[in-house]
């Protein structure tokens, strides 16, 4: 019987050996890439970037929500040709939850953007008299911004929303859409010239 219990034990031993010899397999994090050209400059370091801003406007959505829009350019000192180029779009709830959320939309969604806003005006308008049971239309960005409109039965209201996770919304008029439309026509304005 001992030579059975100490050959039990150097069996578990070997098998106890073996799992801690056993190479581990090392899990490798899968880093999310940044969405827009302007996050991902912005996530490089090791280097010096210039950040300029310009204020395009806000707008005052319902129950105190805010959206402020500047435009921006950054770029490396001396590289300033190699700018990258877009806008930056805040959306601040009011209430019990105080959230807010930042979106970045490059140069090319900026054109999007107020190409869209001229188009949901007339599809605004066009469905204004069908009595639609809901329906709406959105134009989102890489960077998580979302803007639209809807309407239910009679009634008709925009929004805007930025996030993924812990999306922060506002609900807006029809009119602010055409207003959205201006701020993006005076950011292509002001980053075309620069």
């Amino acid at each position: 019987m001992g030579k059975r219990f100490l050959a039990g034990i150097w069996c578990l031993a070997s098998f106890a050996l073996l799992g801690c010899a056993h190479p581990q397999v090392k899990q490798e994090s899968t880093a999310k890439e940044p969405p827009t050209q302007l996050e991902a400059f912005l996530a490089k370091k090791g280097m010096l970037v210039i950040k300029d801003f310009h204020e395009l406007g806000s707008i005052n959505g319902k129950f105190g929500a805010r959206i402020s829009f500047d435009a921006i350019m950054l770029y490396e000192p001396g590289r300033e040709k190699e700018s990258v180029k877009g806008l930056r779009v805040e959306l601040k709830e009011a209430g019990e939850l105080e959230r807010e959320n930042t979106s970045f939309l490059d140069m090319d969604e900026v054109e999007s953007l107020s190409k869209a806003m001229d188009y949901v005006a007339g599809l605004s308008a066009k469905w204004k008299g069908e009595g639609k049971e809901y329906s709406e239309a959105a134009f989102s960005t890489k960077g998580d911004f979302q803007i639209g409109f809807y309407q239910k039965g009679g009634d008709t209201g925009a929004f805007a929303s930025s996030g993924y996770v812990g999306k922060t919304t506002c609900f807006l008029s029809l009119n602010d859409l055409g207003s959205v439309k201006v701020i993006a026509d005076k950011g292509l304005e002001w980053l075309r010239a620069r």
